[in-house]
């Protein structure tokens, strides 16, 4: 294999026009390369070009999306995740507020990534082009995440400076492949048949893909989290936003939880549910109980009882370990904190295998953000106001019914 390849988790010097650099002059050829600017960029084929027959796009050659992740204490609104865990990338489109006539496909990246999903949908896999991932953690270099094939397309709405917007977001499915080398997607670009290029030069994980088998890659990691790895920075916007969580009080908290898990099916597309909470006096331990079911066709039912906590300490495993006591067989737990786990509670809960999912503050910020619960890094005022407008009504008493839908 040419030493002209990225290897996953590398980084790569990011230098155009200098001598060191490894990425632009990589992609260059005799028709050019990408542009050296943008988070979405790709080059069109000068072959066999395909177009997207529903709105006459041509479909390029190769994506190269890159996110960029430089320590900082401000958060950027259009955060996209890696998750090497389950081998996706939720990645945004590239719309930003603009004039009235700009509208989210007006934007170059968008537009493209539009084409390319109507392929996916129409069922032309081998027409869809390769999409590799890069994160720039520090200037000057980017660190190589993947090669990755386009799994789906959604419209969504966020906040470009205060006001909203609608932009794409991607899930890209991160393929099971160490290496890609630039020979291949040189060779999309100026070759006649694409066709014959990926059956000479294409990874096997994406000529795989493109018959419609994706394999994910998927990285076994530690799930023992540190205490630095559930609260947000010091002095950051995160931070911020959790000191609005800790200032309600307990009895707030709880009702800001329950609508909190109210608005999963806004992350979880398909996802149906109901929750209710608990009275205080004889709320046997919960704090609220529910179920979920899992979109169609599947349909299964998941019972879950919850705990919500507002604490500045550590969890212990004596405190999670009365949530765990109240599972029935197929229930699973739910426990959120605005502090964090202990190692010894994480552990004892991954050890003994028990069902519940614990949410510390950072995983709090998060779900606001995911949930649209956010605006200019506070959390939404309307949102807020309706989340604590039922603190003082409870639903139910501890024991769970029988059925709640």
């Amino acid at each position: 294999m040419s030493k002209r390849s990225w290897r996953v988790g590398h980084e790569y010097r990011d230098r155009a026009g200098f001598p060191d650099d490894e990425f632009l002059s990589w992609l260059r050829t005799d028709k050019g390369s990408i542009g050296n600017a943008g988070g979405i960029r790709f080059k069109d084929r000068f072959g066999d070009t395909a177009t997207d027959a529903e709105t006459g796009r041509q479909i390029p050659a190769y994506m190269i999306l890159t996110t960029r992740d430089l320590p900082g204490q401000y958060h950027n609104p259009w955060d996209d995740l890696v998750d090497d865990i389950s081998g996706n990338i939720h990645y945004w489109g590239d719309a930003k507020f603009s004039k009235r006539e700009r509208y989210y496909d007006s934007f170059a990246g968008n537009a493209r990534l539009e084409a390319i999903n109507n392929l996916r949908l129409a069922g032309r896999l081998k027409d869809m082009p390769p999409i590799l991932h890069f994160s720039r953690k520090r200037p000057g270099y980017l660190r190589f995440n993947g090669l990755c094939a386009l799994s789906d397309l959604r419209h969504a709405w966020f906040e470009d400076k205060g006001k909203p917007v609608k932009n794409l977001r991607a899930l890209l499915s991160i393929l099971d492949e160490e290496e890609v080398c630039t020979v291949w997607l040189n060779a999309r670009v100026t070759e006649a048949s694409v066709t014959k290029v990926d059956s000479a030069h294409a990874p096997t994980a994406w000529k795989k893909a493109i018959r419609g088998q994706i394999k994910r890659r998927h990285v076994w990691a530690a799930k023992i989290r540190s205490k630095s790895q559930q609260l947000p920075p010091e002095g950051s916007e995160d931070a911020a936003i959790l000191a609005e969580v800790r200032a309600l009080l307990p009895d707030a908290f709880e009702a800001f939880v329950v609508a909190l898990v109210d608005r999963i099916p806004n992350i979880v597309p398909g996802l149906d549910h109901m929750v209710t909470r608990t009275r205080r006096a004889g709320d046997h331990g919960l704090d609220f109980f529910g179920r979920f079911r899992l979109p169609h066709p599947i349909g299964y039912e998941i019972d879950f009882l919850g705990e919500a906590k507002r604490h500045a300490s550590a969890i212990t495993p004596d405190q999670v370990s009365r949530l765990v006591a109240r599972l029935g067989r197929g229930q699973y737990g739910l426990y959120f904190t605005t502090s964090w786990f202990s190692e010894q509670t994480q552990r004892e809960i991954e050890s003994d295998r028990y069902p519940v999912r614990l949410f510390s503050g950072s995983d709090i910020v998060d779900f606001l953000r995911e949930g649209g619960c956010l605006s200019n890094a506070r959390i939404r005022k309307d949102w807020l106001d309706a989340a604590l407008s039922g603190a003082a009504m409870p639903l139910a008493d501890g024991l769970k019914p029988l059925t709640i839908w």
